[in-house]
């Protein structure tokens, strides 16, 4: 990918980069982006305990799946209603 970017901007790039904070420009802008990333979740105030929870949730189902040999959760339930 080829990027143009103002020469105040490359200045910055090649500073960091001297300075051994960051190896290359592919580094410098990973953690650019990540940072990014975390100030914008941070600005999402309940969706990002929500999403979290549910792909805990999904996460935890995948991995720890019952075999209810063919029998659904909802009938499952409804078994147990008329116990």
């Amino acid at each position: 990918m080829a990027i143009q970017i103002k020469p105040e901007t490359e200045q910055l790039v090649q500073a960091e980069i001297q300075s051994g904070r960051f190896h290359s420009i592919d580094e410098l802008i990973v953690e650019g982006v990540q940072a990014w990333r975390e100030i914008h979740r941070a600005k999402q105030p309940a969706a990002g305990p929500r999403r979290q929870a549910v792909e805990q949730a999904l996460a935890f189902a995948r991995d720890r799946a019952i075999d209810l040999g063919g029998v659904s959760i909802k009938e499952l339930i409804h078994e147990g209603h008329h116990l």
